[in-house]
């Protein structure tokens, strides 16, 4: 048994590195990487048993139901892998799959469903989630090995690979990421490679097999080419540099529309929203695509008696590694019930005790939106813990959604005095929230270093870096724009050095520049304050509380800077977005807000609240921002794109499908080549009829003909290889390189005998690549008849008696 009978082995490993490769540009879309390994054991299995199946069917390649078999060992190998990985508890043997183990995969499902719709980036690796990665990626790698290997058309499994990255591109914020990419690109370069060395088919039998067959003398067996020779008209210089020029132009074009670039439809760190409005915040990872797409609908309404503006939180972000701010995942931590709520951090300031009661409507996260320090929650629905590290109070996923809840809050009384004398050293606090990230560059920490030069107290260096902050310009599309969308170091250089941004931009500097100067910090994700609604709400044991309305532009993500004694204190360094403390407001102008956009949440609480703007500034502000608009051209142009790709795939569908039948007929030798000859007549208007005998059909085609004669040379060329094959002696070999060249023939002699309208429906709806769809329908049409005059039948006795009873 030769080896190339095994060629279809490297597609396959390539296929394997491609798609399990590329799975690893889901770290930070998953958090960790525990969840890499069953997806490589599935992948690499589904794989696996594609390559037994065509291993154990060679040498029968002439077989119809060849690709059939293949694919459905593959899947065998597919759920045999899903059970062995995650379902081995619900299935016989730990590998076959059971009655209780579609049930368990229901679970699953579920589990991924909230997972998918609900949580935040990066979520936890639970089962659910895995265990449809997994299979996805599985399923993908088996699409891709058809296209490939069963189709013959490697260059389009590139496709179903492109699957394998779309949702890395589209969720992280630093795109697919270099390894996943790499991978990737490296394992389809093999793919295309190792196809064009075998001469694009398993068994050798493409151009290559074919032309040495035709050198070779009559009766020889084409010889064997070596490794080097396969390599070498695999990866020639001339498809070298044509590959390459691909990637470079595909690299120019492809980041005006494709998830996951500075540009296009889905800019960094979007997310989906297939599933109508999600409003659920991702902590950071999507606070910018949530504000650049955000409407001026209602999300929740809350009634509060306090008499400062109330931020609403969601979560805290404490843990910055130099690359990227993520939530700490402290699940196992979260404490019961909500109505003893404590903080780790003793305040010594008097404390004011709030009454706030929300309503969350849609909004949908899994955590309860509440003002910090929640002390207890009342009324919620659902099963909360709350997180002794931040306060948070989380639940299940989208279980905050539909809510009706009421937090007493207890916060100190935050003074400038009080600010000013808390300069004890900070106790009883995680290194997580003290330390300064690694590779800090050096203009971060030197302009960190200038602005608080001179300033003697932690607290002074808090309100000069946010008095700085404050003359920058807030702009959701220019870090986009300008490609430095995102949280890392990197990116809050480039911010720092453009000076225009939106709020995570304002809070991550903030943290950071507070760190390098001593003051431990975090960031609070949730909403600004909203707007009045003009309504109050009655609540027993307290007066009327004034009613706000928080909707998507108000998502923010603000800084919180830790002093002995006082807790965990907010600053508003984002202009034209939320109210800036009173405790924090200096006297050089800074901190009244930029005015280039608009001031949502200033100027919306009476003139005698403390830390509300001058009267003046309420009276200019515009009403609404356009910001979310800038999009809609874009979206506009790639709506209308998509469209005309998916018409286009549409269209040429059924003609890559011809071309597809094509290829396997003439590599299936006289028998195969006559098929695509009868296929030619079923195009062009001259199908067989179950009649004529090979001569007397031939003889039919000859209408075609045209002066020169060439048809009528082609056809007895053609007729004479099939009859000898078909009605000779055993052991005569065909010349099938002739038949092949007269098919060619007729065909093109075909075409130009039809018009060229004619030309161009057959070329897109050619008849014969749905003759198989005409047989279906033939055989069930029997079938069809008789049930529907059974039909008819029951019908009309139904009739007869309901006259009866009548």
């Amino acid at each position: 048994m030769r080896g190339r009978r095994f060629a279809h082995l490297g597609v396959e490993a390539f296929l394997a590195l491609s798609v399990a490769g590329g799975a690893a540009s889901y770290g930070g879309v998953l958090r960790g990487f525990s969840w890499l390994y069953p997806v490589i054991v599935v992948t690499c299995a589904a794989l696996a048993g594609t390559a037994l199946a065509r291993a154990a069917l060679a040498g029968r390649r002439g077989a119809p139901w060849h690709p059939v078999v293949v694919a459905v060992a593959g899947l065998a190998a597919w759920v045999a892998a899903m059970c062995a990985m995650f379902f081995r508890a619900t299935s016989f043997a730990g590998f076959i799959p059971g009655p209780r183990t579609f049930a368990s995969a229901r679970e699953a499902l579920d589990q991924a469903w909230h997972t998918v719709v609900f949580d935040a980036v990066p979520a936890a690796p639970n089962i659910g989630i895995v265990a449809l990665l997994a299979g996805a990626l599985g399923l993908i790698a088996l699409v891709a090995e058809t296209i490939a290997i069963s189709c013959r058309l490697p260059a389009l499994a590139g496709i179903a690979l492109l699957a394998v990255l779309v949702v890395p591109a589209t969720l992280k914020p630093n795109s697919v990421g270099a390894v996943g990419f790499a991978a990737a690109a490296a394992g389809y370069l093999g793919i295309l490679a190792t196809a064009q060395a075998d001469g694009g088919r398993p068994d050798g039998g493409g151009p290559e097999g074919r032309r040495s067959r035709r050198e070779a003398p009559r009766g020889a067996r084409a010889p064997e080419r070596s490794p080097g020779e396969l390599a070498a008209a695999a990866l020639s210089p001339g498809r070298l540099i044509i590959l390459i020029a691909a990637i470079v132009a595909g690299a120019l074009a492809l980041p005006q529309v494709v998830p996951g670039f500075d540009r296009g439809l889905f800019p960094e760190g979007a997310r989906l929203r297939s599933f109508g409005q999600n409003v659920g915040l991702n902590p950071l990872i999507s606070l910018g695509s949530d504000l650049r797409s955000a409407e001026a609908v209602g999300i929740l309404r809350y009634a509060t008696n306090s008499t400062i503006p109330l931020y609403l939180r969601t979560v805290t972000v404490s843990t910055f590694d130099g690359g990227s701010w993520a939530p700490d995942n402290r699940d196992d931590q979260l404490q019961y019930p909500l109505t003893g709520i404590t903080a780790r951090t003793a305040i010594t300031a008097p404390s004011v005790t709030t009454t706030t009661v929300i309503t969350t409507g849609g909004f949908t996260s899994p955590y309860l939106p509440a003002p910090y320090a929640p002390t207890s929650v009342d009324g919620q629905r659902g099963r909360f813990g709350w997180d002794p590290a931040d306060l948070s109070i989380k639940g299940d996923p989208g279980a905050s959604r539909d809510q009706f809840y009421t937090v007493r809050s207890t916060r100190p009384d935050i003074t400038r005095d009080a600010l000013a004398a808390a300069n004890g050293t900070p106790r009883g606090l995680s290194s997580g929230v003290r330390d300064v990230p690694r590779g800090v560059p050096a203009s971060v920490r030197s302009a960190a270093e200038d602005v608080t030069r001179g300033k003697a107290t932690a607290f002074e260096r808090a309100v000069a870096i946010q008095a700085w902050l404050r003359t920058f310009q807030y702009s959701e599309r220019a870090p986009v724009e300008d490609g430095y969308d995102g949280t890392g170091m990197d990116v809050l250089e480039t911010f720092l050095q453009k000076r225009s941004g939106y709020c995570i931009h304002f809070a991550a500097a903030m943290a950071v520049m507070a760190r390098i100067v001593g003051i431990p910090s975090r960031i609070a994700v949730g909403f600004a304050p909203g707007r009045p609604t003009g309504q109050t709400v009655a609540i027993p044991s307290a007066q009327a509380l004034t009613e706000y309305q928080v909707d998507g532009r108000d998502a923010h993500a603000w800084p919180e800077l830790y002093f002995e004694g006082l807790g965990w204190v907010p600053f508003e360094p984002t202009p034209s977005r939320g109210v800036t403390p009173a405790y924090s407001v200096t006297d050089s102008g800074a901190q009244s807000g930029s005015t280039n956009l608009d001031q949502l949440n200033e100027g919306l609480f009476p003139s005698g609240v403390p830390g509300a703007p001058p009267a003046e500034s309420q009276a200019s502000a515009p009403a609404a921002s356009g910001a979310s608009t800038e999009a809609s051209p874009w979206v506009a142009a790639a709506l209308v794109a998509l469209g005309v790709l998916a018409a286009a795939l549409l269209l040429t569908l059924p003609a890559a499908l011809r071309a597809a039948q094509r290829r396997r007929r003439l590599d299936r030798g006289l028998d195969g080549i006559w098929e695509e000859l009868e296929a030619v007549g079923v195009d062009h208007g001259l199908p067989p009829d179950p009649a004529d005998s090979p001569r007397a059909y031939a003889k039919r085609l000859t209408a075609w003909e045209t002066d020169d004669g060439g048809l009528r040379r082609a056809l007895d060329t053609l007729t004479a290889e099939y009859e000898r094959h078909a009605y000779g002696r055993p052991g005569y070999d065909a010349d099938e390189e002739a038949a092949r060249r007269a098919v060619a023939v007729v065909h093109e002699t075909a075409r130009h005998a039809q018009r060229p309208v004619r030309r161009a429906r057959i070329a897109a709806l050619p008849p014969s690549a749905f003759a198989w769809l005409a047989r279906a329908l033939t055989a069930v049409a029997p079938a069809a008849k008789a049930a529907g005059a059974t039909v008819r039948a029951a019908a009309k006795a139904a009739a007869r008696w309901v006259r009866r009873r009548s």
